[in-house]
């Protein structure tokens, strides 16, 4: 973790600011530590260079569940993608590709991705934008492959370990928040659209990337964020891919 994170992290179960105890550090990373919230005291830990920002009660059934199996499939997660997207008629670097263009960045915004996951869509989204960059997942398994990936391309991004319900981020402080698959499978998807919303600064936009299973046709949940919208986020666009097996939703932030 660099100490710029204390700019833009907050707690994520009051949302008072944080501050940092460093207890090993390298070339200005912290790589071991804690961070402390000035407002409701409690404290989260930092590990090989990534923070633990989940609040409590995150790991409800769902999220325990996701994490858990993330954890697992984490060291063969790239690989089996990508051997499933050449299954299905396309690449990984295609899809990619469609969700980076869909943020619409102009050169200089900043991103967060939640459910960031190995990292897949980071190089994809520092090509477009010289802004800052976070990815923030719930799995540490896959945290650590992404983290492994962005030093091996020289990527700058910050990387967090938390949960969609609760964002350890300042109100406001995003130009684009994408929520890159699973929201189907998340404990609470409204309070995530609303938790995207208010790390959204107003006019930006948050982008949901979801995957359409044989399971989400016939639970009828192809399009299911739009039944959990908060106020502040309204549909401007839509985007289906490969055959409807993806869609990019664009909300807009009022």
């Amino acid at each position: 973790m660099r100490l710029e994170a204390l700019k833009f992290i907050r707690c994520p179960a009051c949302k008072g600011p944080l501050r940092l105890t460093a207890k090993r550090a390298v070339r200005g990373e912290v790589l071991d530590g804690y961070l402390s919230c000035l407002g409701c005291g409690l404290k989260f830990g930092i590990h090989n260079g990534l923070p633990s920002l989940l609040a409590p009660g995150c790991l409800r059934a769902a999220n325990w569940l996701s994490r858990l199996l993330y954890d697992v499939y984490a060291p063969f997660y790239d690989r089996l993608e990508a051997r499933l997207a050449r299954s299905l008629g396309f690449s990984e670097g295609e899809l990619r590709e469609e969700i980076a263009s869909y943020l619409d960045l102009s050169g200089h915004e900043s991103v967060l991705e939640v459910c960031v996951g190995t990292g897949g869509n980071l190089p994809y989204i520092r090509a477009r934008t010289n802004g800052l960059v976070a990815g923030l997942d719930i799995s540490r398994e896959m945290l650590r492959v992404c983290q492994a990936k962005a030093r091996e391309l020289g990527l700058d991004a910050h990387l967090f370990m938390g949960c969609a319900e609760r964002l350890p981020f300042k109100d406001g402080f995003f130009d684009r928040v994408l929520i890159g698959g699973g929201i189907s499978y998340f404990s609470d998807p409204r309070a995530a659209l609303a938790e995207a919303r208010r790390v959204a600064s107003d006019g930006g936009l948050v982008i949901v990337f979801e995957q359409v299973t044989a399971l989400e046709r016939l639970l009828k949940r192809e399009l299911m964020p739009l039944r959990y919208l908060p106020k502040g986020l309204k549909p401007i666009g839509l985007k289906w891919l490969f055959k409807r097996r993806f869609y990019l939703l664009k909300l807009a932030c009022q």
